[in-house]
This record gives structure tokens, C-alpha cells and sequence, in this order.
């Protein structure tokens, strides 16, 4: 399934402006998750050192995949002009 994104302009990484050698990353991933993430845009581009090529990538460092999935949801809702609870009823938690 082709990735797009509904956050992001997706030719840079989201964290350090990098242009190169950029990954798709699935925001919410996980049990069924990485597909919701996939058809409702919930995917961003981040260089490998911000992704999983480093303890600072956000694969290792949970305060940043807790800070890009607190900053997805209310980008989803927003422009989806839902609830926090229509974003439970999606992904099953609440991380705002």
C-alpha cells in the first residue's frame, strides 16, 4: 500500500530537515496498527539516525515516538474534525 501523509510534507525528516536517505515511518505500529497508520496518513519521514539507527531514533528512545504520537493524534483529529474518543475507537488508546 503506497504511504502518504497527512502530517507532513513527506522530503524531509521530520526531526533534523534531512533529505536524504529518508525512511517511512508508520506512526502508530504494532498489532494491526502500522496498517490504520498507513490508510489514514499517519506517516512521517525521518532520516535513519531518527529512526532506527541510533538510541536517539525513535524505534530506542520512547520520549520521542511519545511525542510524535501525542503530536499525530491531534493532527488526525484535526483535520479529520474528530474526538479524542473517535481516535480511541481507532487506535484503541489515547496518548494526548
Amino acid at each position: 500500500m503506497k504511504r502518504y501523509s497527512i502530517l507532513m510534507v513527506m522530503d524531509h525528516c521530520l526531526i533534523c530537515k534531512d533529505t536524504k536517505n529518508l525512511h517511512i515511518h508508520e506512526v502508530f505500529y504494532g498489532t494491526g496498527k502500522r496498517q490504520i497508520s498507513i490508510k489514514e496518513g499517519l506517516c512521517v519521514t525521518l532520516c535513519p539516525f531518527h529512526h532506527n539507527a541510533s538510541n536517539h531514533g525513535v524505534h530506542l528512545n520512547k520520549t520521542l515516538d511519545l511525542k510524535i504520537k501525542k503530536w499525530a493524534q491531534k493532527k488526525w483529529q484535526e483535520h479529520n474534525k474528530k474526538t479524542t474518543e473517535d481516535f480511541i475507537k481507532l487506535m484503541g488508546k489515547n496518548y494526548l
